[in-house]
């Protein structure tokens, strides 16, 4: 019978290449993945921690948590801000540009102007036609 020749088995360049590559990924796959999912809420800063408080951060009070679980009042609460800022914006309206700025009003102004330089009797006879033409 024919002898067997044991099989070597060699390690070329490219085998030992990709293997150490994959190790590599792998480690700092591992590494990316605890730093980013289980160290998220641990704080490296060196601060000291000083003055602990018995409240939480970021809290609110029951009145404010009660509003956001409540859309009407959240609605209400907008609309109601809506409203002032529209009865702010109307009260610093100039009420004689408005006014004006009618033709129809323009034209009434510039009768009543000419009645200026008549006498009363024509002058509240020609009101009275204006009046009654509103």
């Amino acid at each position: 019978m024919k002898e067997l020749k044991p099989i070597e088995e060699t390690w070329n360049k490219k085998r030992i290449f990709f293997w150490l590559t994959f190790l590599i990924m792998l480690v700092a796959g591992l590494i990316t993945f605890k730093v980013l999912a289980l160290d998220k809420n641990q704080d490296f800063s060196q601060k000291p921690i000083t003055n602990k408080t018995k409240s939480v951060e970021g809290t609110s009070s029951r009145s404010n948590s009660s509003n956001q679980d409540n859309p009407a009042v959240n609605l209400k609460t907008s609309v109601a801000d809506q409203l002032n800022s529209i009865k702010q914006e109307a009260s610093s309206i100039n009420i004689a540009e408005v006014a004006t700025s009618s033709p129809q009003v323009q034209k009434v102004l510039e009768d009543i102007k000419s009645i200026q330089n008549l006498p009363k009797s024509q002058a509240k006879s020609f009101c009275q036609q204006i009046c009654n033409g509103l």
